[in-house]
């Protein structure tokens, strides 16, 4: 469940959290004391969830958003641990990862991509290396997420659509579409709207900045050892650049190319991803008693990231599912 200063007014939206920093953005209908971090989290609780995702955004280095500021994280963080729920925030800027840290949060979502100063630079400034530091040192789990930037590029370079993996993941009359000219239209259509929302000097220089970016603090975080754990963001992003099915096995090969070490990825996928959540009793290795969640594999993924497309077999709960019957279809 996620939670952030809102930009509408509608009672419907019941994970709201008031920030007082941010008083002049508040919805004058909506009661401050009725939107608390604790209320939020406790909301969550009762709702059985495992965790709290805090949406922390403060306009990715082009915008100026509202955001949640380091003493309601602070709050978030205690209404957390007092429901037993971890606590992710959702943080790509300096800024924001120094608030996610100082709040002692159990996990920041999304890797770091904005901090002052030019944005079309992608050389890393002390600031960005200090707070990477400081997670490795603070044992604070971080999720990359590196395809959710790199999947944008797929609006301006279409070839994903010729990804043989792709019609595993995305139904024939999509991928269609996708191709036709009326799909052509809509991407392109697409791609106006982003350059136009663009500061200097442009949607493409910048989005190769922002690649570039997520990359070297990635491999700044490999250096530092820096407590990794796997996620995609499907889809994140507009276009069709993260497809569902398909954007964690694109994910997986961001951290190979990267340079993450197989065996790291590997455990980030399965037993750290299980015991960042609190669900390593029941998942996330083979062992006795635990739920047989498996993915059986031809080839082994301590040899090359490629050994994760060679399924043999998928068991859910201790029952095998045909891989075939996963196909995405019309």
């Amino acid at each position: 469940m996620a939670f952030n200063v809102p930009l509408l007014s509608s009672p419907n939206f019941p994970n709201l959290v008031y920030e007082p920093k941010e008083a002049e953005h508040w919805p004058k209908t909506l009661g401050p004391s009725d939107y608390t971090a604790e209320r939020a989290v406790s909301r969550a609780a009762d709702a059985g969830a495992i965790c709290v995702k805090a949406f922390v955004e403060s306009g990715f280095g082009m915008f100026n958003w509202p955001y949640l500021h380091t003493e309601t994280l602070q709050k978030s963080q205690a209404a957390a641990k007092a429901h037993k729920l971890v606590l992710m925030v959702h943080a790509n800027s300096v800024d924001i990862w120094r608030s996610a840290l100082d709040a002692h949060a159990d996990i920041i979502a999304h890797g770091l991509l904005v901090w002052p100063g030019d944005v079309g630079n992608s050389v890393l400034p002390a600031a960005a290396s200090n707070v990477v530091a400081e997670a490795a040192r603070s044992g604070t789990r971080v999720q990359p997420t590196m395809q959710t930037v790199a999947g944008e590029h797929a609006i301006i370079d279409p070839s994903l659509l010729d990804d043989p993996k792709l019609p595993m993941a995305l139904p024939p009359a999509v991928i269609g579409y996708l191709r036709s000219a009326e799909g052509v239209k809509a991407r392109t259509a697409l791609l106006q709207e982003y350059r136009k929302a663009s500061p200097p000097p442009g949607f493409e220089p910048l989005l190769t900045a922002a690649i570039e970016r997520t990359r070297a603090t990635f491999k700044l975080m490999l250096q530092d050892h820096v407590s990794l754990v796997f996620g995609s963001d499907t889809p994140g992003v507009d276009g069709f650049g993260n497809p569902p099915g398909l954007n964690g096995r694109l994910e997986l090969q961001n951290w190979a190319d990267a340079g993450a070490p197989l065996s790291l990825l590997l455990r980030a996928a399965t037993l750290d991803n299980a015991t960042a959540l609190g669900l390593s009793h029941d998942l996330g290795s083979i062992e006795v008693g635990k739920r047989a969640d498996l993915l059986l594999l031809k080839e082994s993924p301590l040899a090359n990231v490629s050994a994760y497309d060679s399924i043999e077999a998928i068991f859910i709960n201790g029952e095998p599912i045909a891989r075939e019957a996963l196909r995405a279809h019309d």
